[in-house]
């Protein structure tokens, strides 16, 4: 891009964020475009795996007894939902346990309902993988299924949120509103009992709507939250979705900006090209 007298690249510096909608056509434009869905749910799945692997270190208890450490190791609970988060998820979960990660999935719902085909490939290799051992895999279709799954993630180190994302809208129905009442209930009792323990979002915490920032009740409260492409609207306008998505990171997948034609502005900055933290600035308390 030039300036109007054909001379030098013009700057690209005007902050630019997009909601869900926007996010949306970018990906079915990136596809379009030759970008496949099961590599753009790859792309996903290996960032958040990759900051949660660098959490999970910083996580990790290194007071020794006389016959070796004192803690069993990090337990990473990774609970899913039904749809393309949920998919992200599996891609985490794989890859977290191929990496020698203990690792337990929760799928809060019905296994029938993975119709995305990206997200029912990656949820066949989990049962494989579940199959030889490499992870445990739990099925909780009920809110009553998943309230008695307590014992096997209360003792979570870090608990990744791949309830809901971008395509969700309105209140939350069961199982998934036991899911989040559940995950909040584990952070909550670690803190108290001071054990360490952080929740990482996928794309959002559930659920916050990313283009307006309104919460569902009850609510996911992350510690971070790893989103893609580009930071989302929702979290600059609300400081309560920004209080409680955490730390808030946003990773590249594989995007290319032809993909954003017509639906970011031409004078808008470049997207993320690493895993990168966004740091709001909210105009009440900043200075100008």
């Amino acid at each position: 891009m030039t300036d109007s007298a054909g001379g030098a690249p013009a700057v690209r510096d005007v902050p630019v964020l997009i909601g869900a909608a926007e996010m949306t056509a970018i990906d079915q434009a990136a596809q379009v475009l030759g970008l496949a869905e099961d590599a753009l749910m790859e792309s996903a799945g290996a960032a958040v795996a990759e900051v949660a692997l660098v959490e999970v270190a910083r996580l990790a208890e290194d007071v020794r007894g006389p016959g070796g450490p004192l803690f069993q190791g990090p337990l990473i609970v990774v609970l899913c939902g039904t749809g393309n988060n949920g998919g992200d998820g599996f891609v985490v979960a794989r890859r977290l346990a191929a990496a020698g990660r203990p690792c337990t999935v929760v799928l809060a719902g019905d296994p029938l309902a993975i119709r995305d085909g990206a997200a029912r490939r990656n949820w066949t290799l989990l049962e494989a993988m579940a199959a030889s051992g490499s992870l445990v895999v739990h099925v909780a279709p009920t809110a009553d299924a998943l309230r008695a799954l307590r014992s096997s993630i209360a003792g979570g180190t870090l608990l990744i949120d791949a309830l809901l994302g971008s395509g969700a809208r309105g209140q939350l129905r069961e199982p998934v509103l036991s899911a989040v009442e559940l995950l909040n209930a584990v952070r909550t009792h670690a803190i108290a009992a001071g054990r360490p323990c952080r929740v990482l979002a996928v794309d959002t915490p559930t659920l916050i709507d990313l283009t307006s920032g309104v919460q569902s009740d009850p609510v996911v409260q992350a510690d971070l939250t790893v989103t893609f492409h580009r930071a989302k609207a929702g979290f600059a306008v609300d400081p309560d979705a920004r209080r409680l998505a955490g730390r808030y990171l946003v990773a590249p997948i594989g995007i290319p900006l032809e993909a954003e034609a017509g639906i970011v502005p031409a004078d808008g900055e470049f997207p993320p090209a690493r895993l990168t933290e966004v740091r709001w600035q909210d105009p009440a308390t900043d200075p100008a």
